[in-house]
């Protein structure tokens, strides 16, 4: 691990900008994230690659083992999941997922940030999805290790593919090495 890397599986960060904080997920987030995560206009823009689940969530009861789900993946250091809290409100609008996973073969290979955000629609808008994406690339490299952000932007989420797109991040191929549609990349400075 470099050594000015803080481990986020020992302590998780907080980050805050100037609307949103981001926290480990907890049990009690699990009303708010229903909302997000029984929202019909959510649902398609969510980022299921690689999953036992769509994330399409009908009752508190199943929202509540989702969110146990992602706290155990947390503790076998497998990912982390953010609660996005909106600071105003001090409501959890969505999530955000993160972890890192070597891409590309032989010689080629790069450590890759795997970014999934998960938003209520009424927050699928051009600043919060700056806001968000802006935070990832600015603070997460405190805390992992990666040489380029990868992320998933389905064509009906206009607002997020033009902020990618805005960002500099550029449209990937799907191949033997991602498998899946819809991904946009951006390597770091």
């Amino acid at each position: 691990m470099n050594l000015g890397i803080t481990d986020p599986y020992t302590c998780c960060p907080v980050y805050e900008t100037g609307s949103f904080s981001l926290r480990l997920v907890r049990m009690d987030d699990a009303a708010d994230l229903l909302r997000c995560y029984s929202d019909p206009e959510s649902i398609p823009l969510f980022n299921s690659d690689n999953c036992h689940s769509d994330f399409r969530m009908t009752t508190l009861e199943e929202m509540e083992r989702c969110i146990g789900a992602w706290l155990g993946e947390y503790q076998t250091r497998a990912y982390v999941r953010f609660s996005i809290v909106e600071r105003k409100s001090e409501r959890t609008i969505g999530t955000i997922e993160f972890f890192t996973r070597k891409l590309g073969q032989g010689g080629e290979q790069a450590e890759a940030g795997i970014l999934r955000l998960d938003l209520a629609s009424e927050y699928e808008q051009a600043d919060v999805l700056s806001e968000m994406i802006e935070l990832a690339e600015q603070q997460f490299p405190q805390h992992f290790a990666f040489s380029g952000l990868l992320t998933k932007a389905v064509p009906q989420a206009v607002h997020r593919v033009a902020v990618l797109q805005r960002l500099g991040y550029h449209k990937l191929e799907r191949s033997s090495v991602l498998p899946y549609e819809d991904y946009y990349l951006k390597m770091k400075d």
